[in-house]
């Protein structure tokens, strides 16, 4: 992973990995959305902030910001998919459909946090400031994603085991000395507290977009969650009648 990239054909190698990430965990949250067990992962960010961590730590600034604009976009569609597919195979027969606009607007959100993450995180691994700042970012951002989900609905064991296990990964991605990880983990505190709207943001822009979607309305998930799916209101009645997942 911290090999230099030798023109297209190491940048190819690159976004294939970061497409495959993505495709893994995409599918893992899509399947997790429909187990007991690791349900609550499917309404965390964590997994892609890890994802994108892997494919820009310790890259140049490009080729970081294209894997990691890669990786998010193959996850969301994946996992948006996956969570169709998913939900035809436990309940075949019923209708459930992916709302094609709420995949094109975490698309679009994808394009966005895709390139300022991939960029950020790039500089981790650094002994420098930037190299620390990017890593108290990502830390920041991991805790604030399994605070808030903790905080807005009861502590899950699998939200706080991922986000401990990043955390982790991240440190040892990004730290080189002792006063570089007190310097890190001084800073992660007011990333955390910007890392908190940003990963609260989606959620509070995907409920303004559906005050303004009637008739249809969020189904088969809580509130608030980043698998929420939008159906129209004749399918969520026949959902309905079908056993909940």
């Amino acid at each position: 992973m911290t090999e230099q990239l030798q023109g297209l054909p190491g940048l190819a190698l690159l976004c294939a990995r970061a497409a495959l990430g993505g495709l893994l965990s995409g599918g893992f949250a899509a399947w997790a959305y429909y187990d007991d067990l690791f349900r609550e992962l499917s309404h965390t960010f964590g997994l892609w902030i890890l994802l994108v961590v892997l494919v820009s730590a310790r890259r140049p600034w490009r080729p970081a910001v294209l894997a990691s604009t890669t990786g998010l976009a193959v996850a969301v569609a994946a996992f948006y998919i996956g969570k169709d597919l998913m939900y035809a195979l436990e309940y075949p027969g019923m209708p459930y459909a992916v709302n094609l606009t709420v995949l094109a607007q975490w698309l679009v959100l994808a394009g966005i946090a895709g390139p300022l993450l991939g960029w950020v995180f790039s500089h981790v691994g650094r002994v420098d400031l930037p190299g620390t700042g990017a890593t108290a970012a990502a830390v920041g951002l991991l805790v604030a994603d399994a605070a808030r989900r903790t905080t807005t609905h009861s502590a899950d064991p699998a939200v706080l085991l991922l986000g401990a296990v990043a955390v982790a990964v991240v440190l040892v991605l990004g730290i080189r000395t002792r006063t570089q990880l007190l310097a890190g983990l001084v800073c992660a505190v007011p990333c955390a507290g910007v890392g908190t709207a940003l990963v609260s943001a989606p959620d509070l822009l995907e409920q303004l977009l559906l005050q303004r979607s009637a008739p249809e309305q969020v189904v088969h998930g809580a509130a608030g969650g980043a698998g929420d799916l939008l159906v129209p209101v004749p399918v969520l009645q026949l959902r309905r009648r079908a056993p909940q997942p």
